[in-house]
Protein backbone atom coordinates (compact mmCIF):
# COMPACT_ATOMS: atom_id res chain seq x y z
CA UNK A 1 0.00 0.00 0.00
CA UNK A 2 1.06 3.45 -0.55
CA UNK A 3 1.27 4.96 2.67
CA UNK A 4 3.30 1.85 3.99
CA UNK A 5 5.46 2.30 1.23
CA UNK A 6 6.32 5.96 1.68
CA UNK A 7 6.73 5.73 5.93
CA UNK A 8 8.61 2.39 5.79
CA UNK A 9 10.96 3.53 2.96
CA UNK A 10 12.16 6.53 5.02
CA UNK A 11 12.06 4.51 8.81
CA UNK A 12 14.51 1.36 7.62
CA UNK A 13 17.03 4.17 5.52
CA UNK A 14 16.81 6.10 8.79
CA UNK A 15 17.57 2.82 11.02
CA UNK A 16 20.30 2.13 8.37
CA UNK A 17 22.00 5.21 9.39
CA UNK A 18 22.19 5.43 13.15
CA UNK A 19 24.93 3.15 13.64
CA UNK A 20 26.73 5.61 11.35
CA UNK A 21 26.61 8.70 13.02
CA UNK A 22 24.97 8.26 16.71
CA UNK A 23 27.98 10.24 18.22
CA UNK A 24 27.37 13.18 15.91
CA UNK A 25 23.39 13.03 16.93
CA UNK A 26 24.47 12.79 20.46
CA UNK A 27 26.78 15.84 20.36
CA UNK A 28 23.72 17.61 18.25
CA UNK A 29 21.52 17.28 20.84
CA UNK A 30 23.92 18.34 23.56
CA UNK A 31 24.77 21.22 21.64
CA UNK A 32 21.88 22.21 20.09
CA UNK A 33 19.15 21.43 23.12
CA UNK A 34 15.53 20.21 22.60
CA UNK A 35 14.69 23.33 20.84
CA UNK A 36 17.46 23.76 18.31
CA UNK A 37 17.15 19.49 17.41
CA UNK A 38 13.66 19.88 16.96
CA UNK A 39 14.15 22.39 13.72
CA UNK A 40 15.27 19.38 12.46
CA UNK A 41 12.14 17.96 12.17
CA UNK A 42 10.81 20.67 9.70
CA UNK A 43 12.23 19.13 6.67
CA UNK A 44 11.68 15.60 7.94
CA UNK A 45 7.79 16.03 7.86
CA UNK A 46 7.90 17.96 4.85
CA UNK A 47 9.84 15.10 3.05
CA UNK A 48 7.39 12.22 4.81
CA UNK A 49 4.25 14.43 3.01
CA UNK A 50 6.14 14.56 -0.32
CA UNK A 51 6.68 10.75 -0.54
CA UNK A 52 3.55 9.97 0.77
CA UNK A 53 1.58 12.03 -2.35
CA UNK A 54 4.04 11.03 -4.55
CA UNK A 55 3.54 7.42 -4.15
CA UNK A 56 -0.05 7.49 -4.11
CA UNK A 57 0.08 10.11 -6.54
CA UNK A 58 1.44 7.52 -9.30
CA UNK A 59 -0.95 5.45 -8.63
CA UNK A 60 -3.72 7.62 -10.22
CA UNK A 61 -1.87 9.23 -13.31
CA UNK A 62 0.46 8.25 -15.90
CA UNK A 63 3.98 7.96 -16.40
CA UNK A 64 3.89 10.29 -19.00
CA UNK A 65 2.03 13.04 -16.78
CA UNK A 66 4.43 12.45 -13.40
CA UNK A 67 7.24 13.06 -15.70
CA UNK A 68 5.83 16.39 -16.94
CA UNK A 69 5.11 17.78 -13.41
CA UNK A 70 8.52 16.61 -11.95
CA UNK A 71 10.35 18.06 -14.89
CA UNK A 72 8.94 21.58 -14.02
CA UNK A 73 11.11 21.25 -10.63
CA UNK A 74 13.75 23.72 -11.81
CA UNK A 75 11.01 26.60 -12.61
CA UNK A 76 9.41 26.07 -9.17
CA UNK A 77 13.27 26.29 -7.91
CA UNK A 78 13.85 29.37 -9.89
CA UNK A 79 10.02 31.47 -8.71
CA UNK A 80 11.51 30.68 -5.39
CA UNK A 81 14.65 32.13 -5.79
CA UNK A 82 13.49 35.29 -7.92
CA UNK A 83 10.30 36.19 -5.27
CA UNK A 84 11.98 34.28 -2.43
CA UNK A 85 15.27 35.72 -2.42
CA UNK A 86 14.95 38.60 -4.42
CA UNK A 87 17.33 37.38 -7.13
CA UNK A 88 16.78 38.21 -10.76
CA UNK A 89 17.73 35.44 -13.24
CA UNK A 90 20.16 35.72 -15.33
CA UNK A 91 19.34 35.02 -19.21
CA UNK A 92 20.95 32.04 -19.73
CA UNK A 93 18.57 30.42 -16.59
CA UNK A 94 15.28 31.54 -18.51
CA UNK A 95 16.67 29.54 -21.66
CA UNK A 96 17.60 27.25 -19.46
CA UNK A 97 14.00 26.67 -17.93
CA UNK A 98 12.15 27.39 -21.44
CA UNK A 99 14.28 24.19 -22.98
CA UNK A 100 13.73 22.25 -19.75
CA UNK A 101 9.57 23.16 -20.25
CA UNK A 102 9.66 22.28 -24.22
CA UNK A 103 11.10 18.55 -22.91
CA UNK A 104 8.53 18.51 -20.22
CA UNK A 105 5.47 19.55 -22.73
CA UNK A 106 6.77 16.98 -25.87
CA UNK A 107 6.70 14.12 -23.00
CA UNK A 108 2.78 15.20 -21.69
CA UNK A 109 1.82 15.09 -25.36
CA UNK A 110 3.29 11.83 -26.10
CA UNK A 111 1.46 10.95 -22.98
CA UNK A 112 -2.03 12.30 -24.55
CA UNK A 113 -1.39 15.75 -23.37
CA UNK A 114 -4.34 15.43 -20.59
CA UNK A 115 -3.79 17.39 -17.39
CA UNK A 116 -6.49 17.16 -14.56
CA UNK A 117 -6.59 14.03 -12.80
CA UNK A 118 -6.33 13.39 -8.78
CA UNK A 119 -2.96 12.51 -9.63
CA UNK A 120 -1.78 14.88 -11.56
CA UNK A 121 -2.76 17.60 -8.51
CA UNK A 122 -1.25 15.03 -6.18
CA UNK A 123 1.66 14.83 -7.75
CA UNK A 124 1.86 18.44 -8.40
CA UNK A 125 1.66 19.07 -4.68
CA UNK A 126 4.07 16.51 -4.06
CA UNK A 127 6.54 18.56 -6.36
CA UNK A 128 6.11 21.72 -4.67
CA UNK A 129 6.57 20.35 -1.31
CA UNK A 130 9.68 18.64 -2.25
CA UNK A 131 10.91 22.09 -2.97
CA UNK A 132 10.21 23.39 0.56
CA UNK A 133 11.94 19.85 1.76
CA UNK A 134 15.25 20.77 -0.02
CA UNK A 135 14.70 24.92 1.31
CA UNK A 136 14.13 24.04 4.50
CA UNK A 137 16.75 21.50 4.68
CA UNK A 138 19.57 23.79 3.44
CA UNK A 139 18.10 26.61 6.15
CA UNK A 140 18.45 24.58 9.10
CA UNK A 141 21.16 21.62 8.58
CA UNK A 142 23.76 24.16 9.75
CA UNK A 143 26.96 22.34 10.43
CA UNK A 144 25.67 19.59 11.62
CA UNK A 145 27.21 16.28 9.95
CA UNK A 146 25.66 15.20 6.82
CA UNK A 147 25.15 11.25 7.59
CA UNK A 148 23.53 12.66 11.20
CA UNK A 149 21.32 15.35 9.05
CA UNK A 150 19.91 12.53 6.78
CA UNK A 151 19.59 10.14 9.41
CA UNK A 152 17.53 12.58 11.03
CA UNK A 153 15.17 13.56 8.28
CA UNK A 154 14.62 9.56 7.27
CA UNK A 155 14.40 8.23 10.62
CA UNK A 156 11.62 11.04 12.11
CA UNK A 157 10.10 11.46 8.62
CA UNK A 158 9.16 7.70 8.76
CA UNK A 159 7.77 7.89 12.04
CA UNK A 160 5.86 10.85 11.45
CA UNK A 161 4.54 8.45 8.15
CA UNK A 162 3.34 5.69 10.46
CA UNK A 163 -0.22 7.42 11.22
CA UNK A 164 -1.29 8.07 7.85
CA UNK A 165 -0.05 4.59 7.27
CA UNK A 166 -1.76 3.14 10.09
CA UNK A 167 -5.34 4.87 9.72
CA UNK A 168 -5.42 4.43 5.96
CA UNK A 169 -5.52 0.68 6.49
CA UNK A 170 -1.88 0.49 4.95
CA UNK A 171 0.14 -1.05 7.48
CA UNK A 172 -2.42 -3.93 7.37
CA UNK A 173 -1.70 -4.47 3.97
CA UNK A 174 1.85 -5.29 4.08
CA UNK A 175 2.66 -9.09 4.13
CA UNK A 176 5.62 -10.30 5.19
CA UNK A 177 6.13 -13.44 3.29
CA UNK A 178 5.37 -11.52 -0.24
CA UNK A 179 9.33 -11.26 -0.77
CA UNK A 180 8.91 -9.82 -4.35
CA UNK A 181 7.10 -6.52 -2.71
CA UNK A 182 9.88 -6.63 -0.04
CA UNK A 183 12.75 -6.77 -1.91
CA UNK A 184 11.06 -3.96 -4.20
CA UNK A 185 10.86 -1.91 -0.80
CA UNK A 186 14.81 -2.80 -0.24
CA UNK A 187 15.17 -1.11 -4.02
CA UNK A 188 13.27 1.94 -2.79
CA UNK A 189 15.25 2.43 0.34
CA UNK A 190 19.20 2.07 -1.13
CA UNK A 191 18.68 4.01 -4.01
CA UNK A 192 16.08 6.81 -4.55
CA UNK A 193 16.37 7.58 -0.54
CA UNK A 194 19.33 6.27 0.83
CA UNK A 195 21.88 7.54 -2.43
CA UNK A 196 19.22 9.77 -4.30
CA UNK A 197 17.76 12.08 -1.33
CA UNK A 198 21.53 11.62 0.58
CA UNK A 199 23.06 12.96 -2.36
CA UNK A 200 20.40 16.07 -3.03
CA UNK A 201 20.52 17.38 0.63
CA UNK A 202 24.53 17.13 0.26
CA UNK A 203 23.87 18.93 -3.25
CA UNK A 204 21.85 21.57 -1.57
CA UNK A 205 24.09 22.56 1.35
CA UNK A 206 26.94 23.75 -1.09
CA UNK A 207 25.08 24.71 -4.17
CA UNK A 208 22.07 26.73 -5.40
CA UNK A 209 18.98 24.99 -5.00
CA UNK A 210 18.21 25.75 -8.36
CA UNK A 211 21.50 24.48 -9.44
CA UNK A 212 20.65 21.04 -7.82
CA UNK A 213 16.82 20.97 -9.28
CA UNK A 214 18.82 20.48 -13.05
CA UNK A 215 19.98 17.61 -12.33
CA UNK A 216 16.07 16.08 -11.58
CA UNK A 217 15.94 16.42 -15.70
CA UNK A 218 18.02 13.16 -15.91
CA UNK A 219 15.97 11.18 -14.10
CA UNK A 220 14.05 9.95 -16.97
CA UNK A 221 17.03 9.72 -19.16
CA UNK A 222 18.19 7.33 -16.26
CA UNK A 223 15.27 5.82 -15.86
CA UNK A 224 15.29 4.78 -20.18
CA UNK A 225 18.87 3.45 -19.58
CA UNK A 226 18.02 1.50 -16.71
CA UNK A 227 14.69 -0.17 -18.46
CA UNK A 228 16.88 -0.57 -21.36
CA UNK A 229 19.97 -2.42 -19.57
CA UNK A 230 18.15 -4.35 -16.85
CA UNK A 231 14.31 -4.83 -17.91
CA UNK A 232 15.18 -4.87 -21.81
CA UNK A 233 12.91 -2.61 -22.53
CA UNK A 234 13.49 -0.61 -25.90
CA UNK A 235 14.03 2.84 -25.75
CA UNK A 236 10.79 4.72 -27.26
CA UNK A 237 12.53 6.78 -30.24
CA UNK A 238 10.04 9.49 -30.16
CA UNK A 239 10.89 10.40 -26.34
CA UNK A 240 14.38 11.26 -27.36
CA UNK A 241 13.85 14.98 -28.95
CA UNK A 242 12.78 15.61 -25.01
CA UNK A 243 16.00 13.99 -23.16
CA UNK A 244 17.94 15.44 -25.68
CA UNK A 245 16.43 19.17 -24.40
CA UNK A 246 16.67 18.19 -20.98
CA UNK A 247 20.22 17.61 -21.54
CA UNK A 248 20.52 20.67 -23.20
CA UNK A 249 19.27 22.60 -20.27
CA UNK A 250 21.20 21.30 -17.69
CA UNK A 251 23.99 21.43 -19.78
CA UNK A 252 23.60 25.35 -20.58
CA UNK A 253 22.86 25.95 -17.01
CA UNK A 254 25.86 24.40 -15.37
CA UNK A 255 28.48 25.77 -18.02
CA UNK A 256 27.20 29.18 -18.35
CA UNK A 257 26.65 29.40 -14.27
CA UNK A 258 29.95 28.48 -14.04
CA UNK A 259 31.48 30.69 -16.63
CA UNK A 260 29.68 33.22 -14.62
CA UNK A 261 31.33 32.59 -11.32
CA UNK A 262 34.78 32.24 -13.07
CA UNK A 263 34.29 35.82 -14.12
Amino acid sequence: PAPAVACLRLLLAGLLLTPFCLGDLRRAWRERGPGGFLRLLAPALLLSAHLQLWVLGLRHTSVANATFLMSLSPVFFALAQRFGERRRLPAYTLVSLGLAVAGAAWLLLLGGGRLGRLGDLLVLAASLLYLGYLLTARRVAGDLPHLAFAQTIYFWGGLAGLPVAWLSGGLAGVHLQDTGSLAALAGLVLFPTLISHTAANFGVRHLQPLTVSFFTLAEPIVASAAALLFLREPLRIRELPAYALFLSATLLYLLASARRRDG
